[in-house]
């Protein structure tokens, strides 16, 4: 029902003539961006990656100032006027002196075998995409797509011991044979009220950092009604954003609860090569069993930095800080990080010379570099991620304050009490393009404790010691994830895409030994991340 009043909202945007592009989070189009940024050597703070075209449009036109060519640098095809249509152009576009229509298809149609598994594996999905801008002010896309799949078998005993929530995605119908089927809407509004002002409004996901993963906010979870607020003046970028979550585990009167969050991220450009990032966080239930909150007033407050007043208030809410960093080290390359403070007793700490249960923390470093080793449109990715236990989550008598939206983490897939390490090549050649990813991921975990070990987000933290908690705590099991892809961009307007994958993954701990191995190939309209990378 909410997604339905969130449509028609966004609909009523569209019949009152609001083509500019929300600019997907797929990794490929995220990659390009940082390469244009790079080249384009402008003040563009680029850690609030859920963005519009029209923002970023003044730093990067003197580029190139149509999107599709920036962000894909492609050559026309040539021939008789219905190949150009389906390969270069949106499939039906309406031009005016004021506004700009699109409509196209979204397609997704690829099929694929596992070891082990004796049925195919498939995704299958219809929908459509509409955008649109109207003088250069007001821009906005709704897309909606019914999706059928039958996935790997360790996705599916995710999907199985997770409420049917399909990773990334919503709540999942189960049918026949290990087939699944969700629909998915999503859609934005965004509105330049000024040189520096930028108001948003949608039914998606939002990305915090130059990293592959962030401990902050990801596209990990599924899509969320959200509001954003920037204000950008000088080398000041000030992001305010406002989301509903939902923990579909707790009822209260019959509906699933809801939570609220705000977030603000004041982004600085010290120089064209440093950037730093401040980040904090508050959730709070909109009714819980004694009252019905909804939207905290008190919380409505647009300046950075809720804890003081968290504990003003004497707020029984979960809040968190954060910071982010980024330097460019040479024309091609930069080096980013994040810190992620939930809490922390650093007293304590010193005073026992051991860990405290509220050091909870977690610390991101990585490099990304374009023309590596001198190649031209060959870029690397070299990332690291470490996430002490019982980090994102709350104590026992508000287990829904954590950090999570419809049992999926709002940050890392892997939740805490691990450390990840992510290697990445991309490359791109006009239309061809192929990437690998390897993924090793080392995680502490123990379910058979009387109490939680620190990765079980909603295990609360009743009868966990106090003193000696430690990241890889419990038995170890080590996660390898590799990815082999190579593919043709069909149409660099709609992101229709010819594409094969090969997968391997690999899951090892004491008494246990699993290997998953998966080819599959097909169409697909490039817009998300369907990442299966746990």
């Amino acid at each position: 029902m909410k997604q339905k009043i969130w449509l028609i909202w966004l609909l009523t945007a569209f019949v009152c003539k609001a083509n500019a592009q929300q600019i997907p989070l797929d990794m490929l189009v995220q990659s390009r961006l940082n390469e244009l940024e790079m080249r384009a050597d402008t003040n563009l703070f680029s850690g609030f990656r859920s963005i519009n075209w029209l923002e970023v449009k003044p730093y990067l036109q003197h580029l190139k100032t149509d999107i599709t060519d920036s962000v894909f640098d492609i050559s026309h095809t040539t021939g008789n006027s219905w190949l150009r249509q389906i390969t270069n152009n949106n499939w039906l576009q309406l031009n005016g002196s004021k506004t700009k229509l699109s409509v196209d298809p979204y397609v997704l149609a690829n099929a694929g075998i596992e070891n082990d598994y004796n049925k195919p594996l498939y995704k299958m999905a219809v929908g459509i995409r509409v955008q649109g801008i109207y003088e250069d002010k007001l821009s906005y896309n709704i897309s909606y797509a019914y999706n059928s799949m039958r996935l790997p078998l360790y996705v599916n005993n995710n999907i199985a011991g997770n409420g049917l929530y399909i990773p990334g995605m919503g709540k999942a119908t189960p049918g026949a044979n290990g087939i699944y089927s969700v629909g998915r809407f999503n859609g934005n509004l965004t509105y330049l009220a000024g040189k520096h002002v930028v108001l948003s409004s949608g039914y998606g996901k939002n990305f915090i950092g130059d990293g592959y993963r962030s401990l902050l906010l990801s596209d990990n979870a599924s899509d969320n009604p959200y509001i954003r607020l920037q204000a950008r003046l000088w080398k000041v970028t000030y992001n305010v954003l406002y989301n509903r979550y939902q923990n579909p585990r707790f009822q209260i009167d019959g509906a699933t609860q809801g939570k609220y969050s705000v977030m603000h991220y004041l982004g600085i450009n010290i120089s064209k090569r440093l950037q730093i990032g401040m980040f904090d966080n508050v959730i709070w239930y909109a009714k819980d069993t004694n009252v019905h909150r909804g939207v905290d007033f008190q919380y409505l407050n647009p300046l950075i930095f809720l804890r003081p007043l968290e504990f003003e208030i004497g707020s029984p809410d979960n809040a968190f800080l954060g910071l982010t960093f980024k330097y460019r080290l040479l024309q091609n390359s930069y080096c980013y990080a994040q810190l992620g403070l939930d809490d922390i007793n650093i007293a304590e700490s010193f005073k026992n010379n051991t860990q405290h249960l509220n050091n909870k923390y977690g610390i991101q470093l990585g490099m990304f570099n374009s023309n590596f080793l001198q190649v031209k449109n060959l870029s690397y990715r070299l990332e690291w991620n470490a996430v002490r236990p019982y980090m994102y989550d709350y104590r026992s008598n508000k287990i829904g304050l954590n950090y999570t939206h419809n049992n999926q983490s709002l940050a890392n897939p892997f939740n805490a009490n691990f450390h990840e390490f992510i290697s990445m090549l991309q490359y791109h050649n006009n239309r061809w393009y192929g990437y690998l990813q390897n993924l090793l991921t080392i995680r502490g975990e123990n379910p058979g404790l009387l109490y939680n070990n620190g990765e079980d987000l909603w295990g609360g933290e009743d009868n966990v010691p106090l003193l000696g908690s430690k990241t890889l705590q419990g038995n170890r099991h080590t996660y390898f994830f590799n990815q082999l892809s190579v593919g043709y961009l069909l149409n660099p307007r709609n992101r229709l895409c010819l594409q094969a994958d090969m997968v391997y993954r690999k899951h090892t701990a004491p008494g246990i030994a699993t290997k998953d191995a998966f080819i599959n190939i097909g169409i697909t309209t490039r817009l998300f991340n369907y990442n299966n990378d746990f």
